[in-house]
């Protein structure tokens, strides 16, 4: 059975694609649907799968040893190409540019006693060619200035980091941990994942690379009389690019002035998330994240000015996963609002700018051994302000926005960013997914076949053309995909994917090529961009 269902999904190659990078928190989703499959329930017991890490990873593969003992020896290496476009979700420390890059990491993961060390540094070369070029609206002389009023002066998100090739060594998904009882602390680089979704987080995710910190959090569910909890605590430095923005050279000689000044210094992150499996619902989960930031250093008391608060940004939100293993199904949520301290009554009181991340997946068996299976998912994220009157402000009509998007920050400049790219979900502020899976599993191995329509910043649009009858100027990238992971051997796992991302109307702009109707594509302003991608993993696991 499984041999017709893979022999029919790779007829389908051609026409599908996405990426599969082969990191520690795409594999721990094995964990998880080994949860939901129910085939090992007793090490799973109790796992919200919501706080996903390598650290997380290592935990639940790994037994403890009070001699020195070396875990694992692991190497990986991923290429990856962009015919036209800088696209590149979840990716890390890989860049989102044109041509060919790569990536090297050598992992050595060992232990002794309370102390738990896992070294992982990651190297990366990019050619980081030009992109298709883009010069803004030739309808619009206002429309750089709108771009960086909303988006670029009250966040960093890049889409090009300068016009050299780059050449880059990071620590990747490093750690030093101590391990005291059921209390794990130490310093990290690693890349952090919370929240139960499977293609975005409203919080944090691996689509920037990993920055400094310590955390402190518990190793394995606290088992209560009220149900069990798991945590997490970090406090770490977010850094800034180097880079100028590159919408930079396009609006510098319209307009200098209307280009904000940021405080370039280090950022302080202090986030935590909690959640609770309740005693009286098996498998439900519930969970709350916080997230706050602030510039380690700032200007201090200035003349006239004897107390500066220093600038602050936060983000807050609840969510829950309910797991039915029985079923081998679950559903789950995330809820939250920007800039803010969430509490229950603000969902009442401010719902139109609520953000949410909804889906549910479900697994079907193939065979009774339920070696192999199908996985059917389906997720949706909305960050777009519900309201326009959250966007252009009614008491300047034609003037400037609110920005009060999701992400962005007239406090704290560089938005919820490290080096320029989101700490948060990969769409960005604004911005709505829906994506649809279709997946076979075998151990390892999956072929998985998705769709995903992405509308880029529709707060923007709303800024931009509020009223206008420009409903064709959306912003709206089609993407279709394949991707493949296969267990070469018990050691080797080799991973490709291909996708194929249509492009409507770049950077909210439409031409007309007096070839198309009024909906249809237009040849000046609609692209087209092939992504493909080979990642290789080799690991041994070691022994004292």
């Amino acid at each position: 059975m499984v041999k017709y269902v893979i022999g029919l999904l790779l007829l389908s190659c051609s026409v599908f694609a996405q990426t599969t990078l082969l990191d520690d928190i795409s594999l721990q989703d094995v964990q998880r649907n080994a949860q939901l499959m129910n085939t090992d329930s007793a090490k799973y017991a109790n796992q919200s799968f919501m706080i996903r890490s390598t650290s997380a990873l290592q935990e639940l593969e790994t037994t403890a040893s009070d001699k020195f003992k070396f875990q694992s020896i692991s190497l990986r290496h991923t290429t990856q190409n962009n015919s036209k476009m800088p696209f590149g979700f979840n990716e890390g420390t890989l860049f989102p540019s044109v041509g060919f890059q790569r990536r090297w990491s050598l992992g050595l993961h060992f232990s002794w006693k309370f102390l738990d060390v896992n070294l992982q540094p990651e190297y990366v070369e990019a050619e980081n060619l030009a992109t298709v070029p883009f010069a803004g609206s030739p309808q619009d002389g206002n429309y750089w200035t709108r771009v960086f009023f909303i988006i670029n002066n009250n966040i960093d998100q890049y889409s090009r980091f300068g016009e050299e090739p780059l050449h880059y060594f990071y620590p990747g998904q490093s750690r030093i941990t101590l391990k005291l009882g059921n209390v794990a602390t130490g310093v990290s680089t690693e890349n952090n994942w919370w929240g139960p979704g499977f293609r975005n987080s409203l919080m944090m995710t691996n689509e920037a690379s990993g920055f400094l910190h310590y955390f402190v959090q518990n190793r394995k569910p606290v088992i209560t009389p009220i149900g069990t909890f798991e945590g997490k605590g970090l406090i770490g430095m977010l850094e800034n690019s180097s880079y100028l923005s590159p919408e930079d050279k396009n609006f510098r000689p319209i307009w200098a002035g209307g280009i904000e000044n940021k405080n370039n210094s280090v950022r302080m992150l202090k986030a935590f998330i909690v959640n609770w499996q309740p005693k009286w619902v098996p498998n439900f989960y519930l969970g709350y994240s916080f997230a706050h930031q602030t510039y380690f250093e700032d200007q201090g008391p200035q003349p006239g000015k004897p107390f500066v608060e220093n600038p602050k940004m936060q983000l807050g939100a609840f969510l829950f996963r309910f797991a039915l293993p029985k079923d081998h199904a679950e559903f789950y949520a995330e809820l939250g609002q920007p800039d803010k301290l969430v509490g229950p009554a603000s969902f009442f009181g401010d719902s139109t700018k609520t953000g949410f991340v909804i889906g549910g997946r479900k697994l079907f068996p193939l065979g009774k051994k339920k070696k192999s299976y199908l996985q059917l998912g389906i997720e949706f994220t909305q960050l777009q302000l519900m309201d326009p009157g959250l966007v252009i402000d009614n008491t300047q009509p034609g003037g400037e926005p609110l920005r009060l998007s999701w992400y962005t920050s007239t406090q704290v400049r560089q938005g919820y960013t490290q080096n320029a790219k989101m700490l948060g979900a990969s769409i960005g502020p604004g911005s709505n997914s829906q994506n649809i899976y279709l997946s076979v599993h075998r151990g390892r191995s999956l072929l998985r076949l998705h769709a995903e329509r992405w509308a880029k910043n529709n707060d923007f649009y709303v800024y931009q053309y509020y009223g206008s009858g420009y409903e064709n100027r959306y912003w709206v990238n089609i993407m279709l995909g394949v991707e493949a992971q296969i267990g070469l051997t018990k050691n080797l796992v080799l991973g490709g994917s291909y996708l194929q991302t249509t492009v409507n109307n770049l950077g909210w702009v439409r031409i007309e090529d007096g070839i198309a109707d009024w909906s249809d594509s237009s040849t000046k302003s609609d692209y087209m961009n092939q992504q493909w991608q080979v990642s290789l993993k080799y690991q041994i696991n070691g022994r004292r």
